[in-house]
């Protein structure tokens, strides 16, 4: 799929809360700093995890790739550089309904609808922080998703210190995902997006391509509006401590 088709950057709406209510907000509040040639990551420990909580906002970040590329050409066939960071273990991909079997190539379809394509952007890796951030730091991402309530456990092995340093510098901003805000939070840097008709046919089309063992859960569970905490780069770390050797 080649959202460059379909979408528009007037197919997304954004907001910001501000006390107890919404206001209105562009795609510069949403996305600070937006480059072409930003690596976005998303750590999907299950398989439907990240497609249903950061689908809008993949094929926003796509979208105004795409317009930089319209304001170049009226031809071009290239995508972002956008990756899944998808949990797995012996038993094969992971789902919230248990392990997912079968032929892999039709997995993958319901990322490609997302514009996280060529194949070489779908990676597996132990449901793991430490193996997460290792993907994220192999794959230089510079704007990460990372789900809100995930506590992943301890892993066996650490990073070398060096990666947190380097971290540090390379990320632009950590987006929290599969937030739901309650005025009981403080609301600095609650984001919050909603697509068209033509973004939510785009997630139905990525959601029916799901394997059946994530796929009713995944319809289910479909977000109206997709809600976001964007937090200090360095704090998440701080967070993430224990997954990084202490400098010597």
């Amino acid at each position: 799929m080649h959202t460059s088709e379909v979408l528009q950057s007037t197919d997304f709406v954004y907001w910001q809360v501000a006390g107890d209510g919404e206001i209105a907000a562009g795609f510069e509040a949403f996305c600070l700093d937006y480059h072409n040639l930003d690596r976005v990551g998303v750590v999907s420990p299950c398989l439907e995890d990240g497609i249903l909580h950061t689908g809008i906002a993949l094929l926003a970040l796509t979208t105004a790739y795409y317009d930089i590329q319209r304001q170049r050409a009226d031809e071009f066939s290239t995508y972002p550089q956008h990756f899944a960071f998808v949990g797995a273990d012996e038993a094969g991909l992971r789902s919230r309904n248990g392990s997912v079997a079968g032929d892999l190539a039709g997995v993958w379809d319901a990322w490609s609808w997302l514009d996280v394509w060529p194949s070489h952007k779908w990676l597996t890796t132990d449901p793991t922080a430490v193996s997460m951030l290792k993907m994220v730091f192999d794959n230089q991402i510079n704007r990460l998703f990372w789900p809100a309530a995930w506590r992943p456990k301890p892993d066996a092995f650490q990073l070398p210190a060096y990666v947190r340093s380097m971290l540090a510098s390379d990320l632009k901003a950590v987006y929290l995902y599969s937030v739901v805000p309650s005025p009981r939070q403080d609301s600095a840097e609650l984001l919050g997006i909603a697509g068209t008709t033509a973004v939510a046919q785009i997630i139905d089309e990525c959601l029916s391509n799901l394997p059946a063992a994530a796929r009713p859960l995944a319809h289910e569970q479909q977000p109206a509006k997709q809600w976001y905490r964007r937090i200090n780069v360095t704090g998440f770390l701080a967070e993430l401590a224990d997954c990084f050797e202490k400098e010597s």
